[in-house]
């Protein structure tokens, strides 16, 4: 399969604007540039930015695309591996001066127990793998590569915060399909290559605490609005 992603990151990080679609399954779409994944740092959301300053010791960035999170931790003097499925990512990455990116799912993560201080969910990641069960065993085996005092910094959004329409009605068709509200599907479609439809999931913070608790982890803190928020969790 194509990676429609990594072509985008790899476009971007050449300078090319990379514009692209993100389109959900209902019909909604919008066209997006692919330099909103090389942001730097001042133009992040706002939680990203002040959630940020949480991270230390060894950083381990999941779903690191072109390395926009890890290239500023670098400069911030930390020691940071990034991981992410897009094999284009992991290229991007390299050409941005990002040399510890490796191409590896978040379901399979491959480290010694105890190794990093911080894992950093940026982007909506913390729903990266879809689903809660997905999500939950991804918080389990977190637990176990990271040291007794880490923090996870994961970002989602409540979708309830909203008065359109088109997602209103969106949320009342998972309802009906017995699906969580958050749970998106969604497809990428760039230079005529489209992804296969995906999902992601969109915790809201009581839904991030009630399932990273079940894992071993505790949220203690919260930065920005709920429709884009970063969960500070620790370990309990």
């Amino acid at each position: 399969m194509k990676d429609v992603f990594g072509q985008i990151l790899l476009d971007a990080a050449r300078g090319d604007e990379a514009v692209h679609t993100i389109e959900r399954e209902d019909g909604l779409a919008g066209q997006y540039p692919g330099s909103q994944y090389l942001d730097p740092v001042e133009n992040w959301v706002e939680a990203e930015r002040d959630a940020i300053s949480r991270a230390r010791g060894r950083v381990l960035d999941i779903g690191c695309g072109a390395g926009r999170v890890a290239i500023y931790l670098q400069e911030m003097g930390h020691e940071v591996v990034g991981i992410d499925i897009s094999r284009g990512a992991i290229e991007a990455s390299h050409m941005r001066g990002f040399g510890q990116a490796y191409c590896m799912s978040a379901e399979e993560l491959d480290f010694p127990k105890g190794t990093f201080d911080t894992v950093i969910m940026f982007g909506g990641n913390f729903g990266i793998l879809g689903d809660e069960d997905k999500t939950v065993k991804l918080l389990r085996n977190l637990h176990k590569v990271t040291s007794d005092a880490a923090f996870i910094l994961a970002s989602s959004r409540d979708v309830t915060e909203t008065d359109k329409p088109e997602h209103l009605a969106y949320h009342e068709m998972n309802r009906k399909r017995g699906r969580p509200v958050g749970q998106i599907r969604v497809r990428l479609s760039y230079k005529g290559e489209s992804t296969e439809w995906f999902d992601i999931w969109f915790a809201s913070p009581e839904e991030m605490a009630e399932i990273s608790e079940s894992a071993g982890w505790k949220l203690i803190d919260t930065y920005g609005p709920r429709n884009s928020f970063v969960g500070v969790l620790s370990k309990i």
